[in-house]
């Protein structure tokens, strides 16, 4: 591949891209504008497990029977690709073979966050998962994109509010890594907008109606148990007469009520400072400043914390180009990275 061949992607904001941004410039050119990805297949438990676990949450209780084939066609599509020969180290096969594992202990978090926390009748689901692209339409950030995925967007039918949900779940002790500081992160913050625009543009809402009515953002954690279905489940699935399903399911149910800190946990957070605040703006404007620079590499900063580089107890996937010299990245490009086909291609 050649280097000077690659054309940057269109600049748009998110609350990812943005958080990115503030940890490595560099990371960020090759994510956001060249779409830099690995080769191959990286096996991720603990990201795949938050996967299926979002999937019944975005899903519901009503419709949870749909995980199940989902989580299948998954299995089926990473097989397919052993077949064809893909799977050179071996981390296809051992995916697939977890998917099974992962999706048990997806349904039971599922299914204990339902037990804790069911909907109230007059909450309203009026969208899951929605993708919504905004362009600002004045002021000093005018014609910048913003965008994201709405996890969750929820009606009060008793008075006419709105409210955003997201579920997240961690591998961590403690819940702290999901809920210090939501309030002013950037998720809360964006996602406000887009879910106003949201609101103006396609429910057709006047704009100072929708303002006021998306009141929160309801913010759901759970830590993920430690514990796997496995011989116990049968031995006492028998004794108890019951299925090994539920056997699990008790068994993690003991898990998380033996956790003292609170394992699971889902918090209302009232949006109470203007839409664009201060700490907001100046996140935008470094991004609309990143948004302008050269399609050049070396305009972009590395780290020089080194924070970055090894992040979530992980070295950075892009590191090997960071360490090398531009000469050797096509090398690099026809080994170990490739760029991210766009969407529809």
């Amino acid at each position: 591949m050649k280097i000077e061949e690659i054309q940057m992607r269109p600049f748009a904001c998110h609350q990812s891209s943005i958080s990115c941004a503030h940890g490595c410039e560099r990371c960020w050119f090759f994510k956001e504008r060249w779409g830099v990805e690995l080769r191959g297949t990286q096996v991720k438990e603990g990201a795949t497990l938050g996967q299926i676990y979002h999937k019944f949450q975005q899903l519901g209780p009503e419709k949870q029977e749909l995980v199940r084939p989902w989580v299948s066609k998954m299995q089926l599509e990473l097989m397919a690709k052993v077949e064809r020969g893909e799977d050179l180290d071996g981390q296809v096969v051992r995916l697939a073979n977890l998917l099974t594992t992962l999706y048990n202990k997806a349904h039971a978090m599922a299914q204990l966050f339902w037990e804790r926390y069911p909907t109230p009748s007059y909450l309203k689901t009026i969208g899951t998962e929605i993708k919504h692209k905004m362009t600002i339409p004045a002021g000093q950030f005018k014609g910048m994109v913003l965008e994201g995925i709405i996890d969750k967007l929820i009606e009060d039918t008793r008075n006419s509010d709105f409210w955003l949900r997201d579920h997240k779940s961690t591998g961590m002790n403690t819940l702290d890594v999901i809920f210090a500081g939501f309030p002013w992160s950037t998720q809360a913050r964006m996602y406000r907008i887009l879910g106003v625009d949201y609101l103006v543009s396609k429910m057709g809402q006047d704009s100072i109606w929708a303002l006021n009515h998306v009141k929160g953002f309801i913010l759901d954690g759970i830590m993920k148990p430690g514990i796997k279905l496995c011989g116990k489940d049968d031995k006492n699935a028998k004794g108890w007469n019951c299925s090994v399903e539920d056997a699990y399911l008790r068994r993690v149910k003991e898990w998380y009520n033996e956790k003292e800190t609170g394992a699971i946990r889902s918090q209302a957070i009232m949006y109470n400072e203007p839409l664009f605040s201060r700490e907001l703006v100046h996140e935008l404007m470094i991004m609309q400043e990143l948004g302008n620079r050269p399609n050049d590499p070396e305009k972009y900063d590395r780290d020089p914390s080194r924070f970055h580089c090894f992040l979530y107890d992980s070295q950075c996937i892009y590191y090997d180009l960071c360490e090398a010299p531009m000469s050797r990245w096509s090398e690099l490009f026809d080994t170990k990275y490739k760029i991210k086909e766009k969407e529809g291609e």
